[in-house]
């Protein structure tokens, strides 16, 4: 019997063709007792950083068992099964850079095996859809109890293609450049800093983005007046620039990818 009871999905998929209905159906076919979470199928097509970033701030929530990733092509490198956490959990999905942030935030990869053994593969009447044919197929042969090392090669897990997750950096006047990392449906803009970060910079920060110059607070999100522009923690540890009460949402030049520098109000 399989240990792992749980498949969780993330794919760019979307759910307005069969796509996503199909996965699910491979994967009730080969372990029909094994239940399946769909915690997204709307990644942007191709944007395997927003995926990335989805994964490192899920993975540590994520109930034991099986990860279906799925956004991006293969980009020539096949996709790959890593177990995490002393086998509690495998990620399986294209390594393209979508599993490495999730990977190194579970601990690390204690084994990894490429998905070469074609026998456990959907014969495809045309080209090759990785979801369909590749990484559901070997998701459910690990549901159904199969072991990773019947998927094909095993590779060095430190071989793992990482993530481009953006890191802030100190500049030489102690500014600190940021990046915008997420759009929430609020309307809010993630960073890629936390408090620690902005340690050195005091309460009160000049935030500077596009031609824009705003002098902004570091704040619960509680305290900001309603319409005002602040700098508030969010629920994952980073520091998310949000207006107060929800009354509107933050400029649109803050969009993600937008560049960021915070530095001390003088």
């Amino acid at each position: 019997m399989s240990q792992f009871g749980t498949i969780t999905c993330v794919t760019d998929l979307g759910t307005d063709d069969e796509n996503v209905g199909l996965l699910r159906s491979i994967l009730h076919e080969l372990s029909p007792s094994t239940s399946v979470i769909d915690l997204c199928h709307h990644i942007a097509p191709n944007d395997i950083r927003a995926g990335a970033l989805m994964l490192a701030r899920s993975v540590p929530y994520l109930s034991p068992g099986l990860v279906l990733a799925s956004v991006g092509d293969l980009v020539g490198r096949p996709a790959i099964a890593v177990s995490v956490g002393e086998g509690q959990s495998i990620l399986v999905g294209p390594d393209n850079g979508l599993l490495g942030a999730a990977v190194a935030i579970v601990g690390g990869a204690s084994q990894a095996v490429q998905l070469t053994n074609e026998d456990i593969h959907n014969a495809s009447p045309g080209v090759t859809h990785p979801a369909r044919d590749i990484i559901a197929p070997a998701i459910g042969h690990l549901a159904a109890g199969g072991a990773l090392l019947d998927l094909g090669q095993q590779v060095d897990p430190s071989l793992l293609l990482p993530s481009l997750i953006p890191m802030p950096r100190t500049e030489d006047d102690g500014a600190i450049s940021a990046e915008v990392i997420r759009r929430t449906r609020q309307g809010a803009a993630q960073l890629n800093v936390d408090r620690e970060t902005l340690s050195g910079l005091g309460d009160v920060i000049i935030l500077e983005f596009g031609e824009d110059r705003r002098v902004v607070r570091l704040q619960h999100p509680d305290d900001v007046n309603p319409g005002q522009l602040a700098l508030v923690d969010d629920e994952y540890g980073l520091l998310t620039i949000a207006t107060g009460q929800q009354e509107g949402i933050v400029p649109n030049e803050l969009s993600v990818g937008a560049e960021v520098t915070l530095r001390e109000a003088t």
